[in-house]
C-alpha cells in the first residue's frame, strides 16, 4: 500500500479531499486506461460525494494528475473519460510492493471506496444531542461518518499501522506532508477520530533527553473493531483485567534500589507516560515473540535481549539530570537492568494468566498491551489486544479481581458497557 503515501508525497499543494479522490481513483482505475462515466457514477464508485469529486477532478486535471476529456455516451448523459496522467502512473508504478498487514489493506480499500457506506450503524460510544438549529435531527450515520479529510487521514494512519492498529514512530511533520493538512487542521481531525472511537487512545510525544534522539513521536492506537471500517467481526480480541494496586510509578519503584528509585521519581509526568509505553512495548514483544522462553525463570538470553532494547531507547542523563539523581555509568547499568526486569516480570505475569485460559496459551499470537487511563482510586487496569481470543468463540473477556469478583464474557467488543470501554482505554472520552 505504499502507493497511498506516494499519492500524498506526489500531491504537494493538494487538499486532503483532493488526495483522497486521487488515491481512490488510482486504486480503482490505475493502469486501466481511460474510464468513461458520468461524474455521478464516478462519485458512486469512489464512495465520495459528487461535490467533493467535482472540485477535486477539476484541480487534479489542472495539476496534471488526471487527464480528463469530454466524451458523449448518449443523449442527456454528458460524460468524461478519466485517466491517471503519465506522470502519476510513472510515480506509482514502483510503489506497490511495501509490506502492509492484510487487515490494514482491507481497511484502506474500504476507506478509498464505497464499501464503507455499509457502515451506517453509527459509531459506538458517540453521544449525540439534538442541537438547536436543526428542524429535523440529522441521522446518526450523517453525524458519525467521518468527512473526506478524516477518511484520508485515517487511511494514511492505517498505512503505517501494524496488524493490531498501533501506529508508532510517525512524526507530525510526516503526517502533515502525507495528508496535506496544516498543524491546526491535523490536530482537529485527529481529535475527531478519537471522539468517534476510530482512534482508541494515544500517548502524546515528548522531547526529553531521557530518550535516544531526545524526541519521541505520538503513538496512536487505532480501533480495528470499529464498524465504520467494514472489516467484519472483531479483528482483535480483548482481554481486560481490573485489580487492586498502586499506580505505575509506585509499582516501578517498589522493588527498585535507591538510585533507581530517585531516577524514576525524577522523570517528568509526560515522559513517564512514554516510559510506561516503552516497558509495555517490551512486554508485548516478549509475549508475541518469546512466549516459550518466558516459561523459563532463568533465561539470561531473554533478559539480555530486553536490556539491549532498553539501551537502544533510553540514554544516560548528563550530569545530575532527572530530578537531581546523579547517575554515573555504573548506576546506569543498574537502571537499565531494572527497566528490563519490569518488562520481563510484566510479561511473565500476563503469560501465567493467559495460560489458565481455555485456549491453553497464546504461542504465535500477536499480543499488544494498550495504555489504560489513570484511576483516582486504588484500581489498576491492564488491557491486551490479541490476535486470537483466549477463550474459543469469545472475543472479549473482562476479569474483575476487585469486589465483586466476576469474569464477564462478550462475543464482541461492542457488547462491553460504554463506561467500561472508557475505563479500560478501549475508547477515549470526548473532552466535552
Amino acid at each position: 500500500m505504499c502507493f497511498l503515501r506516494l499519492c500524498g508525497a506526489s500531491s504537494a499543494g493538494l487538499s486532503p479531499e483532493e488526495r483522497l479522490v486521487l488515491a481512490s481513483f488510482a486504486m480503482h482505475f490505475g493502469g486501466r486506461g481511460p474510464v468513461k462515466m458520468t461524474l455521478r457514477e464516478l462519485s458512486g464508485r469512489l464512495g465520495i460525494s459528487v461535490r467533493v469529486v467535482a472540485r477535486a477532478v477539476s484541480r487534479l486535471s489542472a495539476e496534471a494528475h488526471l487527464v480528463v476529456n469530454k466524451v458523449s455516451i448518449g443523449r442527456g448523459r454528458p460524460s468524461s473519460a478519466y485517466e491517471l496522467s503519465a506522470m502519476m502512473q510513472a510515480r506509482l508504478s514502483g510503489g506497490r510492493g511495501e509490506i502492509c498487514p492484510p487487515v490494514c489493506k482491507r481497511v484502506i480499500k474500504n476507506l478509498l471506496s464505497a464499501n464503507n457506506e455499509q457502515s451506517g450503524k453509527g459509531c459506538d460510544g458517540v453521544v449525540q444531542s439534538n442541537s438547536i438549529g436543526f428542524k429535523k435531527p440529522p441521522r446518526r450515520s450523517d453525524i458519525d461518518s467521518p468527512s473526506a479529510s478524516a477518511r484520508w487521514l485515517l487511511a494514511v494512519l492505517f498505512s503505517y499501522s501494524d496488524d493490531l492498529g498501533v501506529v508508532r514512530g510517525v512524526t507530525t511533520l510526516e503526517l502533515r506532508q502525507a495528508t496535506g493538512m496544516g498543524k491546526t487542521k491535523l490536530k482537529s481531525q485527529l481529535m475527531g477520530l478519537v471522539d468517534r472511537g476510530l482512534i482508541r487512545s494515544y500517548v502524546p510525544g515528548a522531547s526529553n533527553t531521557l530518550f535516544v534522539g531526545a524526541k519521541v513521536s505520538t503513538t496512536y492506537f487505532l480501533n480495528l473493531n470499529h464498524p465504520f471500517l467494514g472489516v467484519g467481526r472483531d479483528v482483535s480480541a480483548v482481554l481486560a483485567l481490573k485489580e487492586y494496586g498502586c499506580d505505575r510509578r509506585e509499582l516501578a519503584c517498589i522493588t527498585a534500589r535507591p538510585i533507581v528509585e530517585r531516577f524514576l521519581r525524577g522523570i517528568e509526568d509526560q515522559a513517564f507516560e512514554i516510559f510506561c509505553l516503552r516497558v509495555d512495548g517490551y512486554a508485548s514483544f516478549l509475549l508475541t515473540r518469546r512466549w516459550v522462553e518466558l516459561s523459563n525463570p532463568r533465561c539470561p538470553e531473554l533478559t539480555q535481549s530486553v536490556e539491549d532494547m532498553v539501551s537502544a531507547d533510553f540514554q544516560m542523563p548528563n550530569g545530575s539530570a532527572v530530578g537531581g539523581a546523579g547517575v554515573d555509568v555504573a548506576d546506569w547499568v543498574v537502571v537499565v537492568e531494572h527497566i528490563a526486569w519490569l518488562a520481563v516480570e510484566r510479561a511473565r505475569w500476563i503469560r501465567k494468566l493467559v495460560m489458565r485460559m481455555p485456549s491453553g496459551g497464546a504461542d504465535s499470537t500477536h499480543i499488544q498491551i494498550i495504555p489504560a487511563p489513570k484511576h483516582d482510586s486504588e484500581i489498576r487496569v491492564t488491557v491486551l489486544l490479541m490476535g486470537s481470543p483466549p477463550v474459543p468463540h469469545v472475543n472479549c473477556l473482562v476479569i474483575n479481581y476487585t469486589l465483586p469478583r466476576v469474569c464477564s464474557l462478550y462475543e464482541e467488543e461492542a457488547e462491553i458497557p460504554i463506561d467500561e470501554r472508557y475505563s479500560f482505554g478501549l475508547l477515549t472520552r470526548p473532552k466535552d
